[in-house]
């Protein structure tokens, strides 16, 4: 299995770096990123590469369970970027992280498209509509809403109107199709879909603290001098000012 993740990983890398002669000389680095960071990292990419320009970067975003289950199982990832402390700890025990450090915060909100017939969890209850969250043992969103909705003592009581996604990314979705009526995702993806919008903002003493993690993954393997000097430098500019700023436009607050 981890023979097969790697392989799979590698020939992505292969063949998206095959468009043109330029591109097949940049040096390439590959990012993990949990979903939730999918709209801003692709900004701070475009402004790294254009600062870099022989450099590129491929993103790569899902659950972060899902992506440090890929590191663990051998995929060619050079830096990750997790929503969860727990997994980025766990990478850490397992002496994958060169380098890392807390990046980011975050907070939740619950969310709801415009033809939703209801707007509050207690309206939820007294229907038969749905709630969309991450699948908790998997998705650190999903983990935090639990944690909210344990709190609120709602999780027994919606335990037949919850739907679990692999990530944020498909909580938006099936609000914005009508599929669930009400989600629970990050105020920084509230914005990302025209037809959702965050009916309320919970209070962070609901759940454990959102922090998102950056780290620089070990390469024993690595003997190529231009790969390392690409890594070191998108894990420098994805702290930097500009980065910062990036972050902030799309929600996100900045670890003080």
């Amino acid at each position: 299995m981890k023979r097969f993740v790697a392989m799979l990983m590698g020939c992505l890398i292969i063949i998206s770096g095959c468009t043109s002669n330029g591109e097949r000389d940049k040096t390439e680095v590959t990012v993990s990123a949990a979903s939730s960071m999918s709209e801003s990292l692709q900004e701070v990419i475009r402004a790294f590469e254009h600062e870099y320009p022989s450099i590129r970067v491929h993103l790569n975003t899902g659950g972060t369970g899902t992506l440090r289950r890929q590191i663990e199982q051998g995929a060619p990832i050079d830096l990750f970027f997790s929503a969860s402390e727990r997994d980025y700890q766990r990478v850490k025990q397992q002496d994958f992280v060169k380098e890392g450090n807390q990046l980011l915060t975050n907070s939740l909100v619950l969310i709801k498209s415009e033809q939703a017939s209801v707007r509050t969890i207690d309206e939820l209850l007294r229907s038969d509509r749905k709630l969309a969250i991450g699948t908790p043992e998997s998705v650190p969103a999903g983990t935090y809403a639990k944690e909210v909705l344990r709190q609120l003592n709602k999780w027994e009581r919606l335990e037949d109107q919850l739907v679990f996604t692999k990530d944020v990314t498909q909580v938006l979705t099936l609000v914005n199709k009508g599929t669930a009526d009400l989600g629970i995702v990050y105020i920084s993806d509230a914005d990302l879909v025209e037809n959702v919008t965050a009916v309320r903002e919970f209070d962070t003493a609901l759940h454990s603290p959102i922090k998102y993690y950056l780290a620089m993954l070990k390469d024993d393997n690595q003997k190529d001098k231009a790969i390392k000097k690409a890594k070191d430098a998108f894990y420098q500019f994805a702290q930097s000012e500009t980065a910062e700023k990036i972050y902030k436009r799309h929600g996100f607050i900045i670890k003080g």
